[in-house]
């Protein structure tokens, strides 16, 4: 769905998700990323510091801190940083070789990756149904982990769907993460964390992908150290100083 039609209620649930990645959006940086002009945005902006839902700043708006560390649905985040989520697709093209085998874990940047893999013969296992649901309609040959559902985000967790992964041997398991602070790569709940551990030690290199507003933010739980994955995948526009501080962890692409 396409920002400029969404309702009112779509439209502050955005605004509430885009602030909680990023802390602090100006009135104008608002408007432009979800496609409605500014006066409309310090209206929704007045109502939803009324309802307790964001602070008000000068100039802009920055989260209430009861949404800092809330999960999301994919719903509700497969249309924000499209463009830089694409941008990190296009990479992983470049990084995985044809015929590779990959785990592709759940979380809308590796949603938005499957449309740059799949003319490369790769076969596919995740725990997504998103991505398994757009994967069913492709060549690729694909593997579902089942297991319990997480509604939320739409993926399968639990011991079910980790223990898909015995005997298995993968080259590249594909992670993906609510924000990295320091060396601490984080995420909203354990099971997540835990089936992504799973599929690495399966997994010849590990890669985990995030844009740029999910550096120097961190969810409830730690689940992997960024020293411990290969290379850290993220879009064009991480600054200078970030990408020199995470460096020292892991390879930056």
């Amino acid at each position: 769905m396409s920002y400029l039609v969404l309702h009112k209620k779509e439209r502050q649930e955005k605004i509430i998700l885009l602030l909680a990645k990023s802390g602090f959006l100006t009135t104008k940086s608002l408007a432009q990323k979800i496609g409605v002009t500014e006066v409309t945005i310090r209206r929704d902006l007045t109502e939803l510091a009324k309802k307790n839902e964001v602070q008000k700043t000068f100039g802009g708006a920055k989260p209430n801190e009861k949404h800092l560390n809330i999960e999301f649905s994919t719903q509700q985040k497969i249309n924000v940083n499209v463009p830089l989520k694409k941008q990190i697709g296009k990479k992983l093209a470049e990084i995985i070789p044809n015929n590779s085998t990959i785990f592709l874990g759940a979380g809308t940047t590796l949603l938005y990756s499957i449309e740059y893999l799949l003319d490369k013969n790769i076969s596919f296992i995740t725990n997504s149904v998103p991505a398994f649901e757009r994967l069913a309609s492709t060549t690729s040959r694909v593997l579902s982990t089942g297991g319990e559902l997480h509604k939320n985000t739409g993926e399968f967790l639990g011991l079910l769907a980790e223990r898909t992964f015995d005997g298995l041997n993968i080259d590249y398991a594909l992670c993906s993460t609510n924000g990295i602070l320091d060396d601490n790569v984080t995420t909203s709940i354990d099971t997540e964390g835990a089936l992504q551990n799973k599929a690495i030690l399966h997994s010849k290199k590990t890669i985990i992908v995030a844009d740029h507003t999910k550096l120097d933010r961190s969810d409830l739980i730690t689940f992997r150290s960024l020293t411990n994955f290969d290379m850290l995948v993220t879009d064009n526009e991480i600054q200078p100083q970030l990408k020199n501080k995470y460096s020292k962890y892991t390879k930056i692409v």
